[in-house]
């Protein structure tokens, strides 16, 4: 018995052995250098995911080895500019390579037709006149945060920004999306929704695990937190109560919820169930990024004085007074400011990790031949923190989005490569909330430092040192806030 034991572990051993060589140096992705161990067994790296380092990983092996890096069997990450446009161009038009656990499509998972016509039934409500009609609600939540902030100026307690950013913008988005706020501010605690939101996005990871290990998944699936597969039943329960009580409201409203009901009932209208599932893609990708940069920019700042003054300046001094800080206004006045949001978004990107794209057919990836069955994806960590993309790429240095920097071969930024710099995407699938992300975070940042003189608290010194699970697991930002002298 032993012996045949024995035996049974030696073959194994010697299929692994042999499984490994060839996929290390017969694969058609041989050429592409990458980290060996990763190449020949993936569990290793889902190991990486399953702890929140996956990110960082990838990260330093593009410092060792390059532009573009095997990562697996079949997966390659770039960092170049041209890579943007090959993956996820209009050229190329590669599908996504996993559609994720919903049932029910939207937005961000779903096929080429679908996303077309979600798209198109959301572009009102992201459009230059959409955006002005919603502004009025925007700025009332924005309202409601500074005078809390100024309650803990008052108080002379410390605050944490990341809480109060995530408040502001939940509200904000629960109220454009749902119709409704989710009371954060109100409170100064999360909706139970919220919390939940929060603890289902780790089962972003087990759907990576899922994609290499389909069977290991299966068996282990059942042994999955039971508060991550509560979390995710209850935000689809409360997307579905929420979605029902918009859609029998008899007061109309200027919000996404009303673009999206302008065509139900059509050929190409949404079903209540797509309504709802892109009201949950909205709530979460309208908010956590949103706040995730907030508390980055805040974080940054504080840690480079001089630029904070640069900003804080700016914003007091062109704006007169604090009804001057509109949609309007920040989008042209506030230069500084903009880079500001710019350098965090390199620095600290709020989904730090490559959206997938399969290959259904071999193709050129930024000169590298990629065979059919491969999976692709620009890593945005990577590429935004790269000495081949960037000059001083672990500073943060605003002053490299200036327009001098861009337009003086002198500068030492000229030649940044920006066109590697693509925090919203490229082509079909681009996000469509970017003017409204950008104008949302200016007027809350131009907001905050035109009220609060701000300091960042001991403890939060090493704020910047985090796990990621396709998104930031942020804790806390201590700051001390003060009203600032007139």
């Amino acid at each position: 018995m032993i012996y045949l034991l024995g035996l049974v572990c030696l073959s194994y051993l010697a299929y692994l052995v042999v499984s490994s060589i060839r996929i290390i140096y017969f694969h058609p992705l041989r050429h592409i250098p990458g980290p060996k161990l990763w190449i020949a067994f993936p569990i290793v790296r889902n190991y990486k995911i399953i702890k929140g380092e996956l990110d960082i990983e990838i990260r330093r092996y593009h410092g060792i080895y390059g532009e573009v890096v095997r990562l697996g069997p079949n997966d390659v990450s770039f960092i170049t500019a041209q890579a943007w446009k090959d993956i996820y161009g209009h050229a190329n038009r590669l599908p996504k390579a996993t559609l994720g656990f919903s049932k029910t499509p939207d937005i961000l998972r779903s096929d080429d037709a679908d996303h077309a016509r979600f798209r198109k039934a959301l572009s009102h409500g992201f459009s230059a006149r959409g955006m002005q009609a919603m502004e009025p609600s925007i700025v009332s939540y924005v309202d409601t945060l500074i005078e809390r902030l100024k309650g803990f100026a008052e108080a002379q307690v410390p605050v944490d920004m990341v809480k109060w950013y995530n408040l502001a913008t939940f509200d904000i988005i629960g109220d454009l999306a749902f119709g409704e706020s989710f009371g954060g501010l109100r409170s100064s605690e999360y909706h139970y929704y919220v919390s939940m939101l929060f603890d289902s996005v780790k089962l972003i990871a087990f759907t990576r695990f899922r994609m290499n290990y389909p069977l290991t998944f299966k068996i282990f699936s059942p042994f999955l937190s039971t508060r991550f597969m509560e979390a995710r039943k209850g935000q689809l329960g409360h997307a579905r109560e929420t979605v029902q009580r918009r859609i029998h409201s008899p007061h109309p409203r200027h919000d996404f919820m009303e673009s999206m009901l302008r065509h139900r009932g059509d050929k190409d209208g949404l079903s209540d169930a797509e309504l709802e599932s892109n009201a949950t893609v909205l709530i979460f990708a309208g908010s956590e990024t949103t706040a995730t940069l907030l508390s980055g920019v805040t974080y940054w700042l504080l840690r480079n004085p001089t630029s904070l003054e640069t900003a804080t300046r700016e914003v007091r001094t062109t704006m007169k007074n604090e009804s001057d800080i509109t949609f309007q206004n920040i989008s042209t006045q506030l230069p500084y400011l903009l880079a500001c949001l710019d350098e965090a978004l390199r620095m600290y990107p709020p989904v730090p990790t490559g959206l997938q794209r399969a290959v259904p057919s071999p193709m050129t990836v930024s000169g590298v031949h990629i065979p059919q069955d491969t999976r692709v994806f620009v890593h945005q960590s990577a590429a935004y923190r790269s000495a081949l993309n960037f000059h001083q790429p672990e500073s943060f240095i605003p002053e490299r989005w200036l327009p001098e920097a861009k337009e003086n071969p002198q500068s030492p930024f000229y030649n940044d490569n920006r066109e590697a710099f693509q925090p919203f995407s490229v082509g079909p699938r681009n996000c469509i909330g970017r003017n409204l992300a950008y104008s949302e975070m200016r007027l809350i940042l131009a907001r905050v430092l035109w009220n609060f003189d701000i300091e960042l608290c001991q403890e939060s010194y090493d704020w910047n040192q985090q796990r990621s699970y396709v998104l930031w697991e942020k804790p806390e930002l201590m700051c001390r806030v003060k009203a600032r002298n007139r």
